[in-house]
């Protein structure tokens, strides 16, 4: 599927929406090549939709800046990952790919303007992330395997990009969502399609396209997904894009090396861990251990422009969870085992929380925004690495009671809170923060 977010004043003369060729190759990881494109509005926002006919693939790849040229005697290994959502079968090569000895160079400055930031992943963060980078006339591209999870990511675009640029006095940029990898990562500013009487078959992604400067991956905490993916997006992406990962408790010096799967540009990649945005605008970046240190002054200024405010964990440290989730961590571990063992009701630890801590939210609505099957994970890779947490019961718990049942929490709708609880919850927050404006005001 392929779909375009450009937020534009309402009118009447919207064009047709673009259509786009279909790839030369389409990789097991591409379920659907180009369907439904949407056109959103920023003052009324609304979605456009037009179908565009299934497209038979190209058989070959042209030549493209892309794709690094074969060295004799160098053969990259086949991916074979069966248990990944992202693969459904044994991946063809991508191209034999060099060991990265080259530096990274920054792009011109001009050229962001042009070029994506590409979000992998479209759940609740990677949707969320999308949002931060697209506020500031920025061009983004939001791919995904799901349409489930595109379709989802369009709507909340829809509802709260025009409305946040609105608050902060910006102006929202083009973006893209897409299940067509070879669309995300080679188009720039999703424009120059044909006219619509243009036979899409006829037409070619150009090869020359300026790809992606930044790839956040936005993927569920499991280390061999996220390698996988990775691996697979650097032999397409363009040499001087920046890789970040979005984990929130695996560190990228442990994704330059998994199993047999290794990234040939470990100087590329690194740490940024995003909270919950837009709400939330602090990002802790962290080095993979190979960063190449011109990075972090380049990217934390790129942050700083559509207002995220980066903390960078000093050269040289590696720190499982970084800063604040090391003691979240400890946080959210308590509160399961609280739960599990019938203590209190989630809504009472909230209740203590807000009232010591004068906080908004407690540990369980949180747990819920962030998804209970990140919860789960986060926390058992902790406890394999750590060991002897004394954690496994409540995780069993939490399985067996929400997880086993669908409920994941705000995603699914249903989790520690359910959907009518949350709604409940939300609008006694709109009405503290009323009270709170009025006696400010008439003070």
């Amino acid at each position: 599927m392929l779909s375009s977010l450009h937020l534009v004043p309402t009118s009447p003369a919207i064009h047709s929406a673009a259509r786009v060729a279909a790839p030369p190759l389409i990789l097991a990881l591409a379920r659907v090549l180009s369907r439904t494109p949407h056109r959103l509005a920023s003052h009324v926002p609304r979605a456009i939709h037009t179908s565009i006919p299934r497209l038979q693939p190209r058989l070959a790849i042209p030549p493209t800046s892309h794709h690094p040229p074969k060295i004799p005697g160098y053969h990259r290994p086949q991916t074979t990952n069966t248990h990944s959502p992202f693969f459904s079968s044994n991946q063809p090569p991508l191209g034999d790919l060099p060991s990265s000895t080259s530096s990274w160079r920054p792009p011109p400055p001009s050229s962001l303007d042009e070029r994506p930031v590409l979000i992998i992943g479209a759940g609740s963060i990677g949707r969320r992330v999308a949002l931060i980078w697209a506020s500031n006339s920025r061009p983004v591209t939001l791919y995904d395997v799901s349409d489930d999870a595109l379709k989802s990511a369009t709507e909340y675009m829809t509802d709260n990009l025009g409305e946040y640029c609105a608050a902060r006095g910006t102006h929202p940029g083009h973006v893209c969502t897409t299940s067509n990898i070879r669309v995300a990562t080679t188009t720039g500013r999703h424009e120059g399609a044909p006219p619509p009487s243009c036979p899409a078959e006829e037409t070619e992604i150009e090869s020359g396209s300026k790809g992606p400067w930044l790839a956040i991956e936005c993927l569920p905490e499991n280390l061999s997904l996220k390698v996988d993916v990775l691996s697979l997006m650097e032999g397409y992406l363009p040499l001087d894009c920046i890789l970040c990962s979005n984990s929130s408790s695996l560190m990228t010096s442990e994704m330059i090396k998994y199993g047999e799967t290794e990234l040939h540009y470990p100087e590329r990649l690194l740490n940024t861990h995003y909270f919950i945005p837009p709400r939330n605008r602090m990002v802790e970046v962290m080095s993979s251990s190979k960063t190449n240190s011109k990075i972090f002054p380049f990217l934390t200024e790129q942050m700083q422009e559509v207002g995220l405010k980066p903390m960078v964990v000093p050269p040289g440290v590696q720190s499982p969870g970084f800063i604040f989730n090391r003691i979240w961590a400890a946080c959210k571990r308590e509160t399961l085992e609280v739960l599990s063992e019938g203590v209190a009701r989630p809504e009472d630890v909230d209740v203590l929380f807000r009232d010591f801590f004068h906080a908004e939210k407690g540990p369980c609505e949180r747990m819920d925004e962030v998804g209970l099957d990140t919860v789960y994970n986060v926390a058992k890779h902790e406890a394999e690495r750590k060991g002897n947490l004394g954690s496994d019961e409540a995780l069993k718990w939490l399985k067996q009671n929400y997880l086993d049942n669908g409920m994941k929490g705000e995603k699914t709708g249903h989790g520690l809170y359910t959907r009518e609880q949350r709604q409940e919850l939300k609008e006694k927050h709109r009405l503290e923060k009323w009270k709170e404006v009025e006696e400010t005001e008439g003070a």
